[in-house]
């Protein structure tokens, strides 16, 4: 044998060990798509989006205790469970943690993302050795719309979640057992209204307990809104309970989506679960006490109408600014807000309630942000922390500003990157040398803004500046109690 024959089968050339590697490489591929098919959640799931699959897979490992992912926290991956089992916990609206269920091989979990749920986080800790394969949810977005089968099967398991989630975040349920709880759930009706929509009248007869899921609806009782009810409350009780007509009228403020547990249902359920009913009892107790005391207290029903009107219960925090701290005539923080940003995107002096002023901007409205329906062109976002940006989609064509009931977007001049005074002066004498009509349209000269909590920055200015501390950002829930 020659030497560079030897030589040769040594030492083949490149193309040939690029095709043995790709062929590997392929083989490898294969073999990882027919694991996945084993596991529950991707059983129906095509080979050709399996595979696409296996490409972002990345093993991890996590010994008993590891807290993988926080309800507070909002997650950047999928999780698939090869093997051992995980814990699903989350806190009611009482604060209480409740154990919403366990997962084990072939089940799945941080799905919620990938269909635009920002608020219905869950805790997942290792309970024993765990063996996972993580997936980036944005790698996952580049995959659903090629997939219908893999985006069927996990928007099955997200819409079963939430229901279970909504069921445990309500205190009613809350103690039950997840077995009990999931065999409620598979009883719901969902339904959704429009915001402005009624979904009872005062008068009529009771035919489901409703759940809220999503949204905010309030009570009306003669013509005066005497209660707000939020994501995790429940209505329709009251009628079901005393078989009498519907005592108020309740209508969604924002797209709301209910779950209802038809009358027959609600009445087996109360014999099957005693203590269920008990409980449901004392509710319907309080919410008479509470409803008789608000209609005494003109103050508290004031307060109520404001909130409603000026959107205070939207979003999940204010800024409330204290008068004792801080001098009718100060504007220090406005100050700092349009010294950052160029305008001020906050005003002092908004709506009194508990002696504190709540400032006029952005409410960062949960469900339903009128801006974010208006925008043709997607570039209103939401950020890691809760707050709603305008990113650089903006166009200027101001549809927002309308749109929003708190007159909290404007538009604003914005000069481009590279509008240095010397670039612009040579643009200018450009134009004069070379008048042509152009043959598409410029981009605006103008975007909307809008407060977004100093997206971008370490601090918020207006906080930041206040000498006093008279300005914070505070849970809703600090002003209006659940």
């Amino acid at each position: 044998m020659s030497t560079s024959l030897a030589n040769h089968r040594r030492n083949p050339p490149a193309k040939v060990r690029a095709d043995a590697l790709a062929q590997q490489y392929a083989e490898q591929r294969h073999y990882q798509a027919v694991a996945l098919a084993q596991i529950d959640c991707l059983a129906r799931v095509p080979t050709r989006d399996l595979l696409r699959l296996a490409h972002l897979c990345t093993l991890r490992a996590f010994l008993p205790g590891t807290l993988i992912l926080n309800e507070r926290t909002p997650t950047e991956f999928l999780y698939l469970v090869l093997r051992g089992t995980v814990s699903l916990t989350l806190h009611d609206r009482a604060g209480h943690k409740v154990l919403i269920g366990v997962l084990n091989r072939g089940d799945c979990f941080g799905e919620g993302p990938l269909f635009g749920d920002l608020f219905h986080g869950a805790t997942i800790e290792a309970e024993t050795i765990c063996y996972l394969l993580q997936l980036p949810l944005d790698g996952l977005r580049g995959v659903l719309p090629d997939g219908p089968e893999l985006a069927a099967a996990l928007r099955t398991i997200y819409r079963r979640r939430l229901v279970e989630s909504t069921l445990g975040r309500v205190p009613l349920f809350s103690q039950i057992s997840p077995l009990e709880r999931a065999r409620i759930a598979s009883l719901l009706q969902p339904h959704q209204y429009a915001r402005g929509m009624p979904i009872i009248f005062e008068g009529k007869a009771g035919d489901a307990l409703y759940l809220i899921e999503a949204g905010q609806v309030v009570v009306e009782h003669a013509g005066q809104v005497i209660a707000y009810l939020d994501e995790g409350d429940f209505f329709g009780e009251m009628s079901l309970l005393t078989a009498k007509p519907h005592n108020a009228d309740i209508y969604a403020i924002t797209p709301v989506e209910v779950l209802a547990l038809p009358a027959a249902d609600f009445n087996r359920l109360l014999l099957d679960q005693p203590a269920l009913a008990d409980q449901l009892h004392q509710v319907v107790e309080r919410r008479r006490a509470a409803r008789v005391a608000t209609q005494h207290d003109s103050t508290r029903l004031n307060q109520i109408t404001a909130a409603v009107d000026h959107g205070l219960l939207r979003g999940t925090h204010l800024f409330v600014r204290d008068p004792q701290l801080c001098d009718d005539d100060c504007h220090i923080c406005e100050d700092a807000c349009a010294a950052r940003h160029g305008r001020a995107r906050l005003q002092v002096h908004g709506v009194t309630v508990n002696q504190l002023d709540v400032i006029d901007t952005c409410r960062q409205c949960r469900v339903g942000a009128e801006c974010i329906e208006a925008c043709p062109s997607d570039a209103i976002q939401w950020n890691d922390q809760g707050a709603l940006t305008i990113t650089s989609n903006c166009t200027g064509c101001g549809d927002c500003v309308p749109a929003c009931p708190y007159d909290a977007v404007q538009l604003t001049e914005h000069a481009a990157a590279d509008a240095s005074p010397l670039w612009s002066l040579w643009r200018q004498l450009k134009r004069l040398q070379n008048p042509t009509i152009p043959l598409t349209a410029t981009q605006s000269p103008q975007r909307a803004d809008k407060c977004d909590l100093c997206h971008g920055y370490d601090d918020m200015a207006c906080v930041s500046a206040c000498p006093t501390g008279a300005l914070r950002l505070v849970p809703v829930e600090e002003l209006f109690p659940l």
